[in-house]
């Protein structure tokens, strides 16, 4: 019997850790790269082009000032998602 609690604790906690780090993973993805480089990039691919508009412009800056709180909040959410799954 203690065996098979043992062996469900150690599932229950590598998916717990596992869903911490995926999200955390998902978190910089999104929040970096998605939110914040690659409007920027955009910005200036339509600059050079000579297609930029003010909605571009709009559209990045909010990106940018939303990229940490959007990047905190999917951290947040996978981090009490694995801990619920551990404890």
């Amino acid at each position: 019997m203690k065996r098979k609690r043992h062996i469900k604790f150690k599932v229950r906690t590598v998916l717990g850790v596992l869903i911490m780090v995926v999200g955390f993973a998902l978190a910089a993805y999104i929040g970096i790269w998605e939110m914040f480089i690659g409007p920027i990039i955009d910005a200036c691919k339509h600059f050079d082009a000579g297609t930029l508009t003010g909605l571009m412009v709009g559209k990045t800056i909010i990106k940018c000032i939303f990229a940490s709180t959007v990047s905190s909040l999917i951290a947040w959410v996978s981090y009490f998602t694995g801990m619920s799954i551990i404890i």
